[in-house]
């Protein structure tokens, strides 16, 4: 799965009230990126730092499909 493929599947779940958040963080020298997935309302967290962003969010978007029971 590409980035622009993940990015498109965390733009259908914020339709569904989630927040996402990918921030970089330059002063780090590892995991410099951080990949936040939320569902307000819920007790649904994903939260990883990492230097591998598309399998963080490959990550983040299947325990969200888990979590909810969907698909996306």
């Amino acid at each position: 799965m590409e980035l622009e493929e993940l990015l498109s599947k965390l733009d259908q779940i914020q339709e569904d009230g989630v927040f996402a958040f990918v921030k970089w963080d330059g002063e780090r020298s590892i995991n410099k990126k951080t990949v936040l997935i939320e569902k307000p309302g819920t007790d649904f967290l994903f939260r990883r730092d990492t230097d591998d962003l598309v399998n963080t969010i490959k990550d983040g978007v299947s325990e969200y499909n888990v979590y909810f029971s969907t698909n996306i």
